[in-house]
């Protein structure tokens, strides 16, 4: 005589509703069951696999409930591999307009690089590195002032960045300020 169910506790009352029972007798609402189902084959109390004959009753719907979490599964996969196309897409782009900033500073064409470097937000996973090449790229056209504020900027955010207390240095000591150059290129090492 069950009282409650095993996996709801809600009573069971024999009359009105329809439940299951594991072979220790542990009862459970039908609607219960067949959810629970669809996560273990064993009684939730005991431990024990159900009978074949309830597992049978409800298979076809533990098999379609199978069906929509590997459909789930395969959505949410495509979903994150399109995730990562798209960031190597973005990097790529990132990559070959770094190669083109290069290419316009090596020929001095500083004005043109700084506009490539306009393209890219400061809350972009690269702001370090753009960072950089501003300050590098204002250091090299003579614009010191311009270039020790993005290095500053630069450094203060990632302390580990030799190349920036070079350039800062660098852009400290054209300015005249040796006390500071020399601060900077203490930790350039």
């Amino acid at each position: 005589m069950p009282t409650s169910c095993i996996i709801c506790h809600l009573p069971i009352d024999e009359k009105s509703e329809m439940y299951d029972e594991c072979p220790n007798g542990h009862a459970a609402h039908t609607s219960c069951l067949r959810e629970w189902l669809t996560h273990s084959l064993k009684c939730p109390l005991c431990n024990d696999k159900y009978d074949d004959n309830i597992i049978q009753k409800f298979q076809a719907y533990i098999e379609k409930k199978e069906q929509e979490t590997q459909k789930a599964l395969k959505l949410q996969m495509e979903e994150e591999n399109k995730i990562k196309i798209k960031e190597i897409c973005k990097n790529m782009v990132f990559l070959k307009t770094i190669e083109v900033i290069e290419k316009l500073t090596k020929q001095k064409e500083y004005k043109k690089a700084l506009e490539l470097l306009d393209g890219f937000t400061n809350d972009d996973d690269k702001k370090h590195e753009i960072m950089f090449l501003r300050g590098k790229i204002n250091f090299l056209r003579g614009r010191y002032d311009m270039a020790i504020n993005h290095l500053f900027k630069l450094v203060k955010q990632d302390f580990e960045f030799p190349d920036a207390w070079l350039y800062l240095g660098r852009s400290y000591q054209a300015l005249g300020l040796d006390d500071k150059a020399r601060w900077a290129f203490e930790r350039a090492n």
